[in-house]
């Protein structure tokens, strides 16, 4: 299952950006998006705002290479 995967992926990498979803899983942005927002609504995905990502690359985010706006970062805990 494609959101088992994406978690598996998402745990992994702990902080990712919409572009990168879409091309790992060969995927429209848009499709990509919509799992994302899947984990989001769970609470264990945050899509960082432009400050805290201008905080992660250091570029303005107009500028940022890694498209600021549309980039996740994994908050579920590790279970003890």
């Amino acid at each position: 299952m494609i959101l088992s995967e994406l978690k598996e992926y998402l745990k992994q990498h702990e902080q990712v950006s919409l572009r990168d979803v879409a091309i790992h899983f060969n995927l429209s942005e848009t499709a990509a998006q919509a799992m994302l927002e899947h984990w989001e609504r769970k609470g264990k995905l945050k899509k960082l705002d432009n400050a805290s990502c201008a905080n992660v690359c250091g570029h303005e985010c107009s500028s940022c290479p890694m498209q600021c706006s549309m980039i996740y970062r994994w908050t579920e805990t590790p279970e003890s």
